[in-house]
């Protein structure tokens, strides 16, 4: 049985200390894109990933859903998403956490005065020791690629391990019941995003990807992407830096003992670094996983 919830907690209109700030612009890289079009912007990245062999498996036209709700003061919102299959495998197996950070997003986004902006969480922000060598070199490689792409300063990025975070505490994994398949978690977790007028907007299933590369040892690892346009819109009003955790995700993986689990972001952890000043409109929707 599974007897705990997964919460998707979107908390906004929040007022954080000038440290808080601080600590949000180095977990966050954001570049602007200079001269672009935010069109131009858009075709440069994906032109330029397929030009260093980065796969893109996945793309959130937000600003589309906006039009299609008839949202007011709609601004241009793209998220890319990247992956190296053969990465991906590799550092799951090492730790499932790495699932929640998988695969690489990199937001295009208008700010308020019509500014356009490449954002992506930053990767350097994890412990470098939590690795081996040869995957430090891998992570890197595939990371470093994305962040030359937009422009982003490697040794700037570099410059914010100080923060030197366990990948562990930003997660929360919770064990599906041995009695309950793979597939039928997924099932209740599909059922209950719906429930709650959740739009599933995403699916990777690294699972297949991992075969046709005929990759050996494979174990199950599908990653579900989940939003709610109206509350992401509000959220990117408040600061446009929490489009690098959007959108939200929530990863099935199966361990070396052919285990299920449910991976997601710790978003209690998140509340309680960046959202300690909640003043007003705080929208909460918990995804509740049942007994199935």
């Amino acid at each position: 049985m599974i007897t705990r919830l997964i919460a998707m907690s979107l908390l906004l209109v929040t007022i954080v200390s000038a440290e808080e700030m601080a600590f949000i612009d180095q977990m966050v890289i954001k570049v602007p894109i200079g001269d672009k079009s935010l069109q131009e912007a858009g075709e440069y990245l994906k032109n330029e990933a397929k030009k260093r062999g980065i796969q893109q498996v996945g793309y959130s036209p937000l600003y589309k859903e906006y039009q299609a709700l008839g949202l007011s003061n709609i601004r241009h919102v793209e998220i890319f998403q990247f992956c190296d299959a053969k990465v991906a495998k590799a550092l799951t197996e090492y730790n499932m956490s790495f699932a929640v950070h998988i695969p690489c997003r990199v937001s295009l986004i208008e700010d308020e005065q019509g500014k356009g902006w490449f954002v992506m969480m930053n990767p350097m922000i994890f412990k470098s020791s939590m690795l081996s060598p040869d995957l430090q070199k891998q992570a890197a490689c595939a990371c470093g690629k994305l962040m030359e792409i937009i422009g982003a300063s490697a040794t700037v990025a570099q410059s914010t391990n100080q923060l030197a975070m366990d990948i562990d505490q930003t997660v929360v994994k919770m064990q599906i019941s041995e009695d309950i398949s793979i597939d039928e978690a997924i099932d209740s977790l599909t059922l209950h995003a719906n429930d709650l007028n959740v739009k599933r907007v995403g699916h990777q299933n690294l699972t297949k990807e991992y075969e046709k590369l005929g990759l050996p040892n494979i174990r199950r690892t599908e990653i579900f992407q989940f939003c709610d346009a109206i509350v992401a819109q509000q959220m990117l009003r408040d600061d446009i830096r929490y489009v690098a955790y959007m959108p939200c995700q929530i990863a099935i993986v199966e361990d070396e003992h052919e285990q299920g689990w449910f991976v997601m972001m710790n978003m209690d952890m998140f509340i309680a670094l960046f959202l300690n000043d909640l003043i007003k409109n705080s929208f909460i929707y918990w995804l509740t996983v049942n007994e199935v």
